[in-house]
């Protein structure tokens, strides 16, 4: 049985200390510890470690790794079934994380604090804007999420920072706009013209529209079925069902007769590097739509095709459609982010504050 020992020396306190039997052996060290207590448990805790057959003295834990270190694992080691394209995720997660480096990739991951963490947001809203600052906390908090289920942190000091909020970007084309981009795509770019008619009037995203097949369709009952974004589930996670706009049904119906066969059946194929005729998935692609626009004489937005998207949602409201019903057209997940939309509906507040009757 083992014991803890007060010493002292010339009337000075100098710790307490250990004294154990292993492998019947008398050992004794100084437990460093602040209290009888503690050292009484340190002490326990030796002797179960004897008890089970293992070295008295437990290893030290490893340092943990600084925030840099972290960071490449995460962007190495993290997965989840829900990422659809994993190394896309990682080039934006690389991109928006090395902006925390400079700052903070020196520091020790298990050091961090909630007050550093609001220091880099306010350091890098002087540069970026909100939603690059959002974006960058986003996978700083995942990455520190991850590591806490890794065993390599207690804790996320991202918990609770802040956010900055930023104001969604609506750029849409006007009615003359739309009118002229569609003009001039029938007149002068007839393969373009069916999918950019498709965003138009029915909101699909741009990954929507490539993955799309002729099977997804019937323009006998005009119905479409966006199964896929590219060659994988949509963004909502599940499919969504649509009627096709009778305005539309001639488009598609002519398109048919004239589109590249490809073995997938893809709607609206892209001609690709080596000749052939098949899925464009570079991502950053716009399949030549500003020069589209310009040629219409039309507004190039910073980004086109999502303001086609816009462009749909947009009008759609302005011509008295529900918002609801619109979530369902879009497959928002949440009604939140289609009521960006709800200040374009016509007398919106003025009809709800009517509902009321005293």
């Amino acid at each position: 049985m083992g014991e803890v020992i007060r010493r002292t020396k010339n009337g000075k306190f100098l710790g307490f200390y250990l004294r154990y039997y292993e492998a019947g052996r008398r050992k004794q060290i100084a437990s460093k510890q602040p209290s009888a207590a503690e050292a009484r448990r340190m002490l326990v805790q030796i002797e179960a470690r004897i008890a089970r057959g293992e070295a008295g003295i437990a290893e030290k834990p490893q340092p943990s790794p600084t925030l840099a270190v972290l960071i490449e694992r995460f962007l190495g080691e993290y997965k989840r079934p829900r990422i659809k394209d994993l190394t896309r995720y990682r080039a934006f997660a690389g991109a928006a994380l090395r902006r925390v480096l400079p700052m903070l990739g020196h520091k020790r991951a298990d050091t961090l604090t909630t007050s550093e963490i609001g220091a880099l947001r306010d350091a890098l809203s002087e540069t970026l804007s909100a939603g690059s600052v959002r974006a960058t906390l986003a996978y700083l908090s995942s990455a520190l999420s991850w590591a806490v289920r890794a065993g390599l942190l207690a804790t996320n000091p991202c918990k609770g920072v802040e956010r900055p909020e930023s104001e969604p970007s609506l750029d849409f084309l006007s009615r003359a706009e739309v009118s002229a981009l569609l003009a001039h795509t029938r007149e002068h770019a007839g393969n373009a013209h069916p999918m950019i008619a498709t965003a138009l009037y029915t909101g699909l995203r741009k990954g929507e529209l490539c993955g799309l097949r002729w099977r997804d369709l019937d323009l006998q009952s005009r119905r479409l079925t966006v199964a896929r974004s590219y060659r994988t589930s949509p963004k909502s996670g599940k499919p969504r069902h649509l009627r096709l706009p009778d305005v539309l049904v001639p488009v598609l119906a002519d398109w048919h007769e004239r589109c590249p066969k490809t073995q997938e059946e893809l709607v609206f194929p892209a001609r690709l590097r080596d000749g052939s005729w098949g899925m464009q998935r570079d991502t950053s692609s716009v399949f030549g739509l500003p020069g589209l626009l310009r040629a219409a004489g039309c507004r190039v937005p910073a980004h086109p095709w999502h303001a086609l998207r816009h462009t749909f949602a947009s009008h759609f409201i302005m011509a008295g459609g529900n918002i609801l019903t619109l979530q369902k057209i879009l497959g928002h997940s949440d009604v939140k982010v289609t009521l960006i939309y709800a200040h374009l509906a016509p007398d919106f507040i003025a009809e709800e504050m009517n509902r009321l009757r005293f």
